[in-house]
């Protein structure tokens, strides 16, 4: 943020990020050290090494350690479950040679190993991350041109579409809106709907920059859909409505 605005205030700074806690943002900006410095309005501005930093992080990304940690915990939770399955399975014809159980019990015990084994690996396939990135879609990604707009005239039209649609806002500032719909992680009846709109402005409008997405269960993401279901019955539809409903309203604002 500070390699794209040039300087922000420690309370720009907070707002930005969500921190609600000044003690949090003081040892973030102690452990950054000489990447950064105040400027003669006592704002935070980089330091050449902070600017070197920047574009480095830039052009070499670093990997999402906490996603891969998300996916290590699902990995163990699939062991795990697997673990148990297979030691019920173990128990019930343990109990079935001592004659403890009969053998009707150890045929449902049979058919509960098998149908819980299934369950798990389609369940897996749906929530996995995809690897081939040319043939997949992570997000609906979609760029509007409003002409002869101003920014603050979209932004308010973006607002009332937040409003009608009942979307929490995440992250707000003048050019960046993120929201959801739904629980976050996916705990409830449904895969949280995510959206982000970026604004710029361009010589005859402003260019919208609009992507959406259902998380699912933070570990993959899903792009909207107009079909009915798609892939493992993961419903989309919803949130394509309600992307597609921004872009209507869009177009409909360019004059």
């Amino acid at each position: 943020m500070l390699n794209e605005k040039g300087s922000l205030s420690y309370t720009d700074l907070m707002d930005m990020l969500g921190i609600v806690r000044t003690g949090t943002l003081n040892y973030h900006l102690k452990v950054l050290g000489d990447l950064l410095a105040k400027n003669e309005t006592g704002h935070y501005v980089l330091t050449e090494k902070g600017k070197l930093s920047s574009r480095l992080l830039i052009e070499f990304p670093e990997p999402d350690y906490a996603l891969q940690e998300k996916r290590k915990w699902w990995r163990r939770f699939w062991i795990a479950a697997i673990l148990l399955q297979s030691a019920g399975l173990a128990v019930a014809l343990a109990l079935y040679s001592l004659e403890f159980l009969d053998f009707s019990w150890v045929v449902r015990s049979i058919f509960g190993y098998i149908f819980g084994i299934l369950f798990l690996y389609f369940f897996y396939r749906m929530i996995r991350p995809q690897k081939d990135c040319q043939k997949y879609q992570p997000r609906t990604v979609e760029d509007v041109l409003v002409s002869g707009r101003s920014m603050q005239e979209v932004r308010t039209e973006v607002l009332s579409w937040v409003r009608e649609e009942a979307i929490k806002i995440e992250i707000e500032r003048e050019d960046f809106i993120r929201g959801r719909l739904g629980i976050p992680s996916g705990l409830g009846l449904t895969a949280p709907k995510y959206f982000e709109v970026t604004l710029k402005p361009v010589q005859n409008g402003v260019m919208v920059h609009t992507e959406g997405w259902i998380s699912l269960y933070d570990v993959s993401e899903r792009s909207f859909s107009n079909r009915i279901l798609v892939s493992g019955n993961i419903p989309r539809r919803k949130g394509w409505k309600v992307i597609s409903n921004l872009w209507k309203r869009l177009r409909t604002l360019s004059r």
